[in-house]
C-alpha cells in the first residue's frame, strides 16, 4: 500500500473500480441486506467456475481415493450432517484457488467491507449430499462477543459450483440481520430465511454480522461450493497461510496476495522484537476502511 495516497484518493479509486466491474447494484444490496449474489457473467470469465469445480473434485479424489459423482453419490448422503463433507486448506492445492482469491470482483467486495489490509482466514469447500437437517442460522463472527461493531470484522466469499435452490440445499440469509449486532438465539429468525436461488458460477458474498444457514438438500446429487473467509488484519486466521506460503508463490502474484496471506501483519515476533515499520504503517488506523 502506498502510504502517500490519501484516504479520499483511495475511496475514489475504489469506487471507480466498483463501477468498472459493474458492482454498484450489488454493493447497494450488500449494504442494505447484508449479502449479495453476483451472477456468473459478472463474477468471473466464462469457464472459471468449471475450472474451480474440476480442481476441487481432483482434490477430493486425491484425499479420499474416489472422485465424487455430482449426479448421485451415496457416500455424501448423511441425514444428520447439515454441512456435508469438509475439504480444508485448499489454497495451495491448485493455482486456480489462488486465482479465485485474487478475483477482482472478490477483492473489490472485500475492500469495501474490510479495507485494503484484509487477510485471508480460510480457503475451504463443502460437498453436500441429501439429508434431513438444515444448517442452523449463525453469523461468521466466531468468538466475537455482542454487541458487534457496525463495521465488518469478517466477510465471506462463496463460489457456488453447482446450481443453488432450496431443494438443492442452498444457503439462506436473514435480510438486514447484519444490523442486529449480535448472534442469533436458538430458533430465532427461521421464518425470515430467504433461500439463495442462483446458477452454478455465481458468487455469494456477505457481511460477517449477517445471519445465514442452509436448507437440507432434498434433491439427489451433490451441492458443491468453495469458500474464502476474510478478516481484519488484527484477527487470527483459521488456516496458517502466513507461515506456509513460499517465496516462489509470493513472487508469482501481485503484492495484494502477500497482504492477503498476512505477510504485512506486524504481530508474531520472537527474540528479534516487533517490526516497527509494519506496525507503524497501521498505527492508529484500525477503524479506517483502508487499513
Amino acid at each position: 500500500m502506498d502510504s502517500t495516497v490519501s484516504d479520499s484518493d483511495r475511496a475514489l479509486a475504489h469506487w471507480q473500480e466498483i463501477e468498472r466491474l459493474g458492482l454498484s447494484p450489488y454493493i447497494a444490496e450488500l449494504d442494505s441486506l447484508g449479502y449479495t449474489i453476483i451472477p456468473p457473467e459478472v463474477a468471473a470469465p466464462s469457464g472459471f467456475a468449471s475450472s474451480l469445480l474440476n480442481a476441487l473434485l481432483e482434490v477430493a479424489e486425491k484425499r479420499s481415493g474416489t472422485r465424487p459423482e455430482l449426479q448421485q453419490d451415496e457416500r455424501f448422503d448423511n441425514p444428520a450432517v447439515p454441512f456435508g463433507e469438509h475439504f480444508a486448506y485448499l489454497l495451495f492445492e491448485d493455482e486456480v484457488f489462488q486465482q479465485a482469491l485474487l478475483n477482482p470482483v472478490v477483492l473489490a467486495l472485500v475492500t469495501h467491507l474490510l479495507g485494503e489490509n484484509a487477510v485471508l482466514s480460510n480457503c475451504l469447500a463443502y460437498i453436500k449430499g441429501p439429508g434431513n437437517e438444515d444448517l442452523g442460522l449463525h453469523c461468521d463472527n466466531v468468538y466475537i462477543p455482542a454487541p458487534f461493531p457496525a463495521h465488518a470484522q469478517v466477510c465471506n466469499a462463496t463460489w457456488l459450483l453447482t446450481d443453488y435452490a432450496k431443494e438443492d440445499g442452498a444457503l439462506c440469509f436473514v435480510p438486514g440481520s447484519h444490523q442486529y449486532g449480535r448472534h442469533p438465539n436458538p430458533g430465532e429468525g427461521l421464518e425470515a430465511r430467504v433461500a439463495v436461488e442462483a446458477p452454478a458460477g455465481s458468487l455469494a458474498f456477505w457481511h460477517g454480522n449477517t445471519w445465514h444457514g442452509a436448507f437440507a438438500r432434498t434433491n439427489p446429487g451433490l451441492r458443491v461450493n468453495l469458500i474464502n473467509a476474510f478478516m481484519r488484519m488484527y484477527m487470527r486466521p483459521q488456516e496458517p497461510y502466513r507461515e506456509n506460503v513460499t517465496p516462489e508463490q509470493l513472487a508469482r502474484h501481485p503484492e495484494r496476495f502477500a497482504t492477503l496471506l498476512g505477510q504485512h501483519v506486524g504481530y508474531g515476533w520472537k527474540e528479534e522484537g516487533p517490526d516497527y515499520d509494519a506496525l507503524g504503517a497501521h498505527a492508529g488506523k484500525g477503524q479506517s476502511r483502508w487499513y
